[in-house]
């Protein structure tokens, strides 16, 4: 019986050299792109939050038209009332039918959606002069117009920050700059 010795039917394994090459190729490559990777998760958390303001933004406004009374959103940290905090947005906040309009919720006044507290690290405040928003049946804001700055961290990063802009007439908007083309502020 003959024994064919083909080259094809060896086995070869990978020497050390081979193996500690690859890994050190694997270990250079996820190095290089953990740093981007992070950067993209963290700007895709801003840009949520922002969208999901402006959603809230474009629903109490509608709410207003269609219910023909003053609709407002707050800050909250306990889900039920205002805590009229500019800067504490990112707690939470409410979408509230407005019915004595002082911007405030009273016990009687239907809650219509909560917003839970943003994600881990995730700023959100709002132009000092607003601690509430309300909108008006005719679907207009009228007082100042609002910027909320959405922000990860403290940190000043141009390339994430978002701006929510909120005009008098109601219509609101996202931008990655502030008003007057000026950098997002989050400090």
């Amino acid at each position: 019986m003959d024994v064919d010795h083909s080259p094809f039917l060896r086995l070869r394994g990978m020497t050390f050299v081979e193996l500690t090459t690859v890994i050190a190729i694997i270990g250079i490559s996820l190095a290089t792109l953990a740093p981007s990777w992070s950067a993209m998760v963290q700007r895709n958390r801003v840009t949520t939050s922002a969208h999901e303001l402006l959603a809230h933004l474009r629903y109490a406004r509608n709410e207003a038209v269609t219910r023909r009374q003053f609709v407002s959103l707050c800050p909250s940290i306990d889900g039920a009332n205002c805590s009229r905090d500019t800067r504490g947005w990112h707690h939470g906040y409410l979408v509230f039918e407005d019915r004595d309009g002082n911007r405030n919720r009273a016990p009687d006044e239907p809650l219509l959606r909560v917003q839970n507290k943003a994600q881990a690290g995730i700023r959100l405040h709002s132009t000092s002069a607003r601690p509430a928003i309300r909108f008006r049946a005719d679907g207009a804001a009228w007082s100042t117009n609002t910027t909320f700055s959405v922000c990860q961290g403290l940190a000043d990063r141009a390339d994430s920050n978002r701006a929510v802009i909120l005009y008098g007439s109601g219509r609101a908007r996202i931008d990655r700059r502030a008003p007057g083309n000026r950098a997002i502020s989050c400090g």
